[in-house]
Order: C-alpha cells, then sequence, then structure tokens
C-alpha cells in the first residue's frame, strides 16, 4: 500500500512539474517572438539549402532561393506559427509544387508560404513543424 502512495505521489509531482514547463514554454512575449524571427530565418534557410544538394531528386531539387524577411506571427491555441514567404528556382520544370507559389516567366515560383513552429532543446531552437497552414 505504501508504494501505491509512493508511486501516486511522484506521478502527481511529474505532472505539476511538465505542466509548469508547458505554460513557461508557451508564455513567449511578443518581444520574445520578435526576437525569434532571426532564428526562424535561419533554421528555415538550412532546409532549403539542403534541397540544393545534387543527391535530392530533380523533381524536388532547387537551384536558389530567397527568403523574405517579412515574417508574421500567428499565436493559436497554444501554439506560435512563424509564416515565411519564400521564392524558389525549381532545378527543372519536373519540380513538383506543393503549398502555394506562383511560377513566373523567369523559371521561379514565387510566394510560397510555410508555418513553421520552432521547439527549443538544451537551450538552442530547432524547427518542431513546417506545413503549409496552421
Amino acid at each position: 500500500m505504501r508504494w501505491l502512495i509512493t508511486l501516486i505521489l511522484l506521478s502527481c509531482v511529474s505532472c505539476l512539474a511538465g505542466c509548469s514547463a508547458y505554460a513557461v514554454h508557451h508564455d513567449v512575449s511578443i518581444q520574445q517572438q520578435e526576437d525569434l524571427k532571426p532564428v526562424v530565418i535561419k533554421l528555415f534557410s538550412t532546409v532549403l539549402a539542403k534541397d540544393e544538394a545534387a543527391s535530392v531528386s530533380v523533381s524536388k531539387r532547387i537551384m536558389n532561393y530567397k527568403i523574405h524577411h517579412e515574417i508574421q506571427i500567428l499565436t493559436k491555441e497554444e501554439d506560435t506559427y512563424f509564416i515565411v514567404t519564400y521564392d524558389i528556382l525549381p532545378a527543372s520544370l519536373e519540380f513538383i509544387l506543393a503549398g502555394g507559389g506562383e511560377r513566373t516567366d523567369d523559371g521561379w515560383i514565387k510566394n510560397c508560404v510555410r508555418y513553421v513552429t520552432l521547439q527549443e532543446v538544451n537551450g538552442d531552437f530547432q524547427i518542431k513543424s513546417m506545413s503549409s497552414g496552421p
């Protein structure tokens, strides 16, 4: 019986610790969100740079990209989305366009949009998710 009470108490303490960490993590001020915009640009740039590699299939490979620096922020429920607009230059006409953008005569696909969420791991930020909408 004593072990059961100990187990229940440990569960309660773990839950409370997790709940407080959750509240602190998602209670991000507007200034902190603004400060994270350069981090989002850097991380998103890393993702796009990987799509330039020769090892990426031609239908997904890009030759160049431009990230627009006017990142918008959307807070929905407990998530903060950084709305990134960017242009890409596909490596071929076989490029599969997913998630929007406008093809132009010069070969670029302009105004692509991704909703990016971040997570902090050991003091560093990384992309938690990327999608075409919240």
